[in-house]
């Protein structure tokens, strides 16, 4: 299996890429009992555990991969960091808006500075929620282009190991087939 993944990881790094794509199981499931249910689980990397963000305040650090600041926003305008989110609060906002204007508004996040250990907690959340329903298919992001090889193995060994001891033995669902890919790529049969 590992080789299976390392292939298509290999086929990713070959592919050129415009942007940060996202790593995907397709997990098709036999379910006799036809047993349907929402579930949550955990990955062991966060989906979002490469990406950078930042929160807009008059601190200025950076903790791995979170930056605080509002001297960073010239350094993400120069393209000399990429930041997924950019959480801000009024006064903040007021502050740099027109460096802010040419941002897409997408990425920017209205809240208060209180609030920031609570952003960045959801953001870098582990656990996924999950349904298995009468298409019997789980489709899941368990990471992206981003990551390194062993972390996505690593995601993906945790996850098909917690899925079958936590959920799919005791409701008698069997796993059929695992399909790999990412937002661009074709799918890569790895079960």
């Amino acid at each position: 299996m590992k080789k299976k993944i390392n292939d298509f990881i290999n086929y990713l790094n070959k592919k050129k890429k415009n942007f940060i794509e996202s790593i995907d199981l397709n997990i098709i499931l036999i379910n006799k009992k036809k047993k349907y249910f929402n579930f949550c689980t955990d990955l062991f990397y966060s989906y979002n555990e490469m990406k950078k963000i930042l929160f807009l305040s008059n601190i200025h650090k950076i903790e791995n991969n979170v930056y605080y600041g509002n001297n960073y926003i010239n350094e993400f305008l120069l393209k000399k960091v990429c930041f997924s989110k950019i959480f801000t609060n009024k006064e903040n906002f007021f502050l740099i808006k027109n460096k802010l204007n040419k941002l897409c508004k997408s990425f920017i996040i209205n809240c208060e500075i209180e609030n920031y250990e609570l952003e960045k907690n959801k953001f870098f959340n582990k656990k996924i929620n999950l349904k298995v329903n009468k298409n019997n298919v789980l489709n899941i992001k368990i990471a992206s282009t981003i990551f390194s090889n062993s972390m996505i193995i690593k995601n993906y060994e945790f996850l098909i190991l917690n899925l079958k001891k936590n959920f799919f033995i005791p409701n008698n669902i069997f796993i059929e087939k695992i399909y790999i890919s990412s937002t661009m790529s074709k799918s890569f049969l790895i079960k």
